[in-house]
């Protein structure tokens, strides 16, 4: 017995999942060593979490973000309710439940910086065929996988909710949609995993295809993670 608690214990502490520091490779990533950082409290206050080098391998590390240096004034400008700050939400905050309003603010994607200036974002995602919807999901359809995103709050928060609604799709139709949220939250910047389980596949002069089923989670696995740079 005291053998299993020691091997879980460890297993805890060496899981990746946990770590708040994830190692590797931008693909296709210019001869340039350029600054990891996020913005959600804007431009003028961003947020170095990391460093990618000329090969494009890095380490982020979001524990080195937690405490950031911004004065409240400006987090409030840009902190929101909770309910606003995923990627999906449910038809309104009553339907996400009583945390809807805990302020929070979400980073959707890492930016690069090089000398100063904006010189890129990463997508995070498990299959590359996720980016064009996620850069304009009016035209272009979802497909299942996994797609990743940081959401910053200042205090713990436990969430286990789910909700189904309608989404209107034309005069004719309207589409059951469910986000299933399994979440523990810390104080400071969280990996939140989104996956998309299930897309409803739309007919010609409808909207694009769209995600029906998501199930949203803490990170789990970081090796699924592809991180694709567009640049500028």
């Amino acid at each position: 017995m005291k053998t299993m608690l020691i091997a879980l214990f460890l297993g805890v502490l060496l899981n990746p999942a946990r770590a708040q520091e994830i190692q590797g490779k931008i693909q296709s990533h210019p001869r340039k060593d350029m600054d990891m950082v996020l913005m959600p409290f804007g431009m003028d206050h961003s947020i170095s979490s990391g460093k990618v080098d000329k090969r494009g391998d890095f380490v982020l590390d979001l524990s080195s973000a937690d405490s950031p240096d911004t004065p409240q004034e400006v987090k409030s400008m840009f902190m929101s309710d909770l309910y606003f700050n995923f990627h999906f939400r449910c038809g309104d905050g009553n339907d996400f439940g009583e945390n809807h309003d805990v302020p929070a603010a979400r980073i959707d994607y890492v930016r690069l910086v090089q000398k100063g200036e904006w010189a890129g974002t990463v997508f995070m995602v498990s299959d590359e065929d996720l980016i064009p919807w996620l850069e304009d999901e009016a035209y272009h359809p979802a497909a299942e996988g996994i797609f990743w995103e940081i959401l910053y709050l200042e205090d713990a928060l436990t969430i286990d909710t789910s909700c189904t609604f309608s989404k209107f799709v034309d005069a004719d139709t309207n589409v059951d949609v469910t986000y299933l949220y399994q979440l523990e939250l810390k104080p400071g910047f969280n990996w939140l995993e989104y996956q998309i389980e299930e897309v409803h596949q739309t007919e010609d002069g409808q909207m694009a295809s769209f995600p029906s089923k998501v199930k949203i989670t803490n990170l789990y696995d970081p090796s699924k993670m592809r991180w694709i740079g567009k640049y500028y």
